[in-house]
């Protein structure tokens, strides 16, 4: 019996885990399964089917014939959990509370399969790691009540650190470029003053709170990226940070299934503007049209940074596959800026840090040595050389603004051909069909092969690319599948775009 349940056990363990990561990027909202619904379907349905199915071998049947019909069962139990768990890419961080989760889901699964062990229909062993997904969902709305009043605790603890601190706390919320800025300004600020910044993209409260773990009271500078899904969320992380400088990065149709329209987007960055003072700064990027509209409205201290018609002028911007060099001035300074990071984006993002160090009081002289020695961070827009073919990663975080701004900066390298891979945009809402159509026209007038991958996402794209016309199209299944064509098509000389790396419950 001990081997039958290792087994069953260790086959639904091994179906719980993409759907473990579904819900774990979805921010363990039970609702983000439905991302996954196709495969959810089909293991309601296999489940059915197989339940129905051994209830009549096991009602029917005796001696060798319900053996070799439950063994057959098994099989097919097997077969299905490995075609469902391929069909799904996982990017997951086994973190304290995904492991609770997991154990919490083990130990039901197991009381699940011995209770069967005392009943007529033993042979329905063979269905239940079918079950997971959904089992994996009880779990989660059995252990969430514990893991809300263990976030409470964190965030509590993080809400007293930041209000005894002293150092000066600066918000980044935007739809694109709030890890570049941050980034970017966490070096630049690093020059002068003891800092601390949210790691990666931990832009929730609990990943703020986190980051206060680490906090030693001597911190002079707090960089805190504030991300949101859901109406209130930026408020939420205001009201936990209480920022004394906020960052305004950029507006685009973002998460549009949650948000449903661009205004309300527009309502939620801004909430970070309405936590700062009147009598503190708040820094906007002026080169985004919709960000202007919210500077305009600003009635406190501002700054914004733009082509013009701004505080601070972004201009003569020159960039190479080698770096980028461009001109910050204001009515008293003028500042030519040299940097190793690559393309338009970056050369936002880090105009927009250095401002906002230089009026933190850093000197000029600092940052234009600082910025020599910056780079863009990974995947995002991250040039490396591959033997004779030239990669650009900018796999982190596809959004329309930062698309077009990737397929422009494209245009500047030299190379016999221009090649593009993408999935698509995902979380577009009623928006979907035309942006992603219009990401293909783009993607046509900026490359010559494109590589796209299949389902609805990448159907849209390929329909824009065809409408453009010009583009060569190949179509994959994943990015495990367009890693091996690269390996075919490409040759000396390319320059491979790669602006996406979707999880397959996205394709489907």
């Amino acid at each position: 019996m001990i081997a039958v349940i290792l087994f069953s056990a260790g086959l639904a363990y091994f179906l719980s885990l993409p759907f473990a990561s579904v819900l774990q990027s979805g921010g363990y909202h039970i609702k983000a399964l439905l991302r996954a619904k196709r495969q959810l379907t089909a293991c309601g349905v296999y489940l059915g089917l197989t339940l129905v199915a051994e209830s009549v071998v096991c009602l029917f049947t005796h001696g060798v014939a319900r053996c070799v019909l439950t063994f057959v069962l098994y099989v097919a139990t097997s077969l299905f959990v490995f075609c469902v768990h391929r069909s799904m890419k996982m990017a997951m961080h086994y973190t304290h509370r995904l492991v609770r989760l997991l154990i919490l889901f083990m130990l039901l699964y197991i009381a699940v399969f011995i209770y069967l062990f005392f009943t007529p229909f033993r042979g329905l062993w063979g269905a239940t790691p079918s079950v997971a997904p959904f089992l994996l969902l009880l779990t989660s709305f059995l252990i969430s009540p514990f893991e809300k009043r263990n976030n409470r605790r964190y965030i509590e603890k993080a809400k007293e650190k930041l209000s005894k601190t002293t150092a000066f706390k600066i918000g980044i919320t935007g739809s694109y470029g709030k890890t570049g800025v941050k980034h970017f300004l966490d070096g630049l600020l690093r020059l002068k003053y003891n800092t601390l910044a949210t790691p990666e993209n931990f832009n929730t409260p609990a990943g703020i709170a986190k980051t206060m773990q680490q906090a030693t009271g001597r911190e002079q500078a707090l960089v805190l990226e504030m991300g949101a899904r859901h109406t209130g969320d930026i408020k939420a992380l205001c009201d936990i940070v209480h920022p004394n400088v906020g960052i305004i990065t950029g507006i685009a149709p973002q998460h549009l299934e949650t948000f449903k329209s661009v205004e309300t987007i527009m309502q939620e960055k801004n909430e970070l503007a309405n936590a700062v003072p009147n009598g503190c700064t708040v820094f906007y990027n002026l080169t985004d049209h919709l960000v202007r509209k919210l500077y305009d409205k600003r009635q406190g201290n501002k700054i914004g940074m733009g082509y013009d018609n701004a505080d601070y002028i972004l201009s003569d911007i020159e960039i190479t596959a080698d770096g980028s060099t461009f001109v910050l001035s204001n009515v008293k300074k003028r500042v030519q800026i040299t940097t190793p990071c690559v393309g338009l984006a970056a050369v936002i993002d880090l105009s927009i840090a250095a401002i906002v160090a230089a009026e933190q009081g850093i000197s000029w002289e600092s940052i234009v040595g600082g910025a020599k020695r910056l780079y863009s961070p990974s995947h995002r827009f991250e040039v490396v050389r591959r033997g004779d073919v030239t990669v650009i990663d900018d796999s982190y975080n596809i959004n329309p603004v930062g698309a077009a701004v990737a397929l422009d900066s494209l245009c500047y390298f030299q190379g016999e051909r221009k090649i593009v891979y993408t999935s698509g945009i995902v979380e577009l809402g009623v928006a979907e069909e035309e942006l992603n159509f219009a990401l293909g026209k783009k993607i046509a007038s900026a490359s010559q092969v494109a590589i796209v991958c299949e389902g609805r996402y990448g159907d849209a794209v390929t329909r824009g690319i065809n409408a453009e016309g010009g583009a060569k199209v190949y179509r994959v299944r994943d990015t495990q599948e367009a890693t091996a064509l690269f390996e075919n098509i490409l040759q000396r000389g390319d320059v491979l775009l790669i602006m996406s790396d979707l999880p397959r419950e996205y394709m489907l």
